[in-house]
């Protein structure tokens, strides 16, 4: 500093403010600079430090829980046992162990049926995919199978006409030529499709720990329309008895006990023959009445049927 520079604070060689009487530097120092530096960095090293804490405690987390998934899943595969059976029903694919514990693997039906996404469902069905490593093992508390309407078929009429009732049966049967280029007649033979499939489903429930599954034997075709595999029905059978047999539950007691709570079929008296006489042209007159107040037929379409059946008089 110079001789001639007024007393006051100055900024040495070193960058720390000192105060100069005028003469000569004094030992009084005033480091603004260290005192701005000094928090700044305490500042930064305190937030990349929480911020190095804070993804060390994720990953901790992460990788606490993928172990305690790898310790239950050990477990459950232990406590399983060995593979009994498995097979595949509907579109849901299920495996049956030895220990009481069942994997389920439901097949999804696409929202929009195509022929890409209809051929893949039929593939993975074919192939039996469905269970992998995520499917969960859950204990088996129980399993039924169902058969289908026709395999167990009352005296009370057919299937058909259980599900649409006897009008549009009675119409089905007797009047074919009405459906012959006829909205109601079109909506009839979808109506008999549907229920000709329901008629043949069966169904497969199981219940567990976690939850209760209702699996059917229909899968997809070809052109999205549910259909009813008849060779899953044995598949069905045998993974019930699988099931009550690592339940140690008899399947033959339990069907016995269900048989012997039906009600005894009435048998026809002797020298009696059943009626099998066709429909009636009144049957057939009530029967378009009873359509045509339903609104399945207009007007027309009932005026145009009567006139046929009175024409074939």
């Amino acid at each position: 500093m110079s001789q001639q520079t007024p007393a006051g604070w100055y900024p040495d060689s070193q960058g720390t403010t000192r105060y100069w009487d005028g003469a000569a530097w004094t030992d009084h120092t005033h480091d603004h600079g260290a005192d701005a530096a000094v928090p700044t960095a305490e500042k930064k090293d305190g937030a990349f430090t929480r911020f190095k804490k804070a993804a060390a405690d994720r990953s901790a987390e992460k990788r606490e829980a993928k172990e305690a998934q790898e310790r239950k899943w050990a477990e459950d595969v232990a406590a399983a046992g060995a593979l009994v059976t498995s097979g595949t029903f509907g579109m849901s694919t299920v495996e049956i162990y030895e220990g009481g514990y069942v994997r389920v693997a439901s097949g999804e039906e696409p929202e929009r049926p195509s022929v890409a996404n209809v051929r893949s469902q039929m593939a993975a069905n074919l192939s039996g995919g469905g269970i992998n490593a995520r499917t969960p093992y859950e204990k088996l508390r129980s399993i039924t199978f169902t058969p289908s309407d026709s395999d167990q078929a009352s005296q009370g009429g057919s299937g058909l006409e259980s599900a649409i009732g006897p009008a549009v049966a009675g119409l089905l049967k007797g009047t074919k030529h009405l459906m012959k280029a006829s909205a109601p007649g079109l909506a009839a033979a979808g109506i008999a499709h549907v229920a000709s499939q329901g008629s043949r489903t069966s169904y497969l429930t199981i219940a567990t720990d976690r939850q209760i599954y209702t699996l059917s034997n229909q899968v997809p075709n070809s052109v999205g329309l549910k259909t009813a595999k008849k060779g899953h029905v044995d598949v069905g059978l045998a993974l019930e008895a699988a099931g009550n047999a690592v339940l140690g539950i008899d399947s033959s007691s339990s069907v016995d006990a269900g048989a012997a709570a039906l009600p005894p079929a009435a048998e026809p008296e002797a020298g009696v023959a059943a009626p099998t006489s066709p429909p009636s042209l009144a049957d057939r007159l009530r029967e378009l009445a009873t359509l045509h107040q339903e609104g399945i037929l207009s007007d027309e379409e009932f005026a145009s049927a009567k006139a046929k059946l009175l024409s074939g008089l």
